[in-house]
């Protein structure tokens, strides 16, 4: 969500680096396994970031027993120019050397997805999901997006495990599962109110199904759409998602990074990728093309 596609984490020594430059420059921030610099008063950020991703690191290695190597980067706007690497403040995505790049707060289309929420549900449903996030402070009718934004670092990190372990997803919309279970399975081992917030949003998401794209154009134009149906698509993904930790924790997690693992193949070149899911994975995930109006998806040759 609201992210540029991964690469493979370059050496932490580039990122100290950084810290070592001009004055004014980005800090190292210690404590954790991997390397993390902040903005100088970024600090607090970077440590609530920099704990998620070692979370999501927990998980992956106690669920599929490796995690990627990466190393962090947490800027506020005033570095963020200078250090960062795409131009729209606050959006994560991979450096050339490989360190993940964060915003210290949400990026700035998040505002966008506030106000489409705030002017497109029915005004119970909208209640609803502010009282779950609070409200927005600019808008102040739609929810506050912030603490879910900070929450989504789970989900990158995951990309980036799946970029280091070689996991060859046939389709965009099963290597962004991928990433939303990494997300779902994470908050809701460490941080329930997160899982709520995901929850929530995804619930809200539903009751605009007429934004959301079909999953032909979300697989054609991933990257490159604009961020309302985006992010409405990547909660339809996280509805099926939701839906399979909730009846079996990361047991479908596993069984989905082992159907792709490097070298796997359905024994059947034609076999349906919906019937491989359901019966190999979970039908909540088999199901999750249904959920965009598309009844077939079938495993490229």
């Amino acid at each position: 969500m609201l992210s540029r596609s991964p690469r493979m984490p370059g050496d932490a020594r580039d990122v100290r680096s950084i810290a070592r430059t001009a004055r004014g420059s980005p800090i190292a921030v210690r404590g954790f396994p991997f390397a993390v610099i902040a903005s100088a008063h970024e600090r607090g950020a970077a440590r609530r970031i920099a704990r998620r991703a070692a979370a999501t690191c927990g998980l992956l290695r106690s669920v599929l027993g490796t995690a990627p190597s990466i190393a962090l980067r947490v800027l506020d706007r005033g570095d963020w120019h200078r250090h960062a690497e795409v131009s729209a403040y606050g959006v994560t995505h991979v450096a050339g050397n490989g360190t993940l790049v964060a915003g210290a707060s949400a990026a700035d289309p998040w505002q966008d997805v506030s106000d489409h929420f705030a002017r497109r549900l029915p005004a119970p449903a909208l209640a609803a999901l502010v009282r779950v996030h609070g409200v927005d402070g600019e808008n102040r009718r739609g929810p506050a997006l912030d603490a879910l934004a900070e929450s989504l670092i789970a989900h990158e990190v995951a990309h980036l495990h799946a970029a280091q372990a070689g996991l060859a997803f046939p389709t965009r919309w099963l290597e962004e599962a991928f990433a939303n279970y990494v997300l779902v399975a994470v908050l809701g081992e460490t941080d329930p109110d997160g899982l709520r917030r995901v929850g929530s949003l995804a619930e809200a998401g539903s009751l605009l199904n007429e934004d959301l794209p079909a999953l032909s154009t979300f697989e054609r134009d991933f990257g490159e759409m604009d961020v309302v149906p985006s992010v409405l698509a990547e909660l339809a993904i996280t509805s099926g998602v939701y839906a399979a930790y909730a009846v079996e924790g990361t047991a479908p997690l596993a069984r989905l990074a082992r159907a792709f693992r490097p070298g796997a193949r359905p024994r059947d070149a034609d076999y349906e990728l919906g019937r491989m899911l359901a019966t190999r994975v979970h039908p909540a995930i088999a199901a999750i093309a249904d959920r965009f109006g598309n009844r077939r998806a079938e495993i490229a040759a």
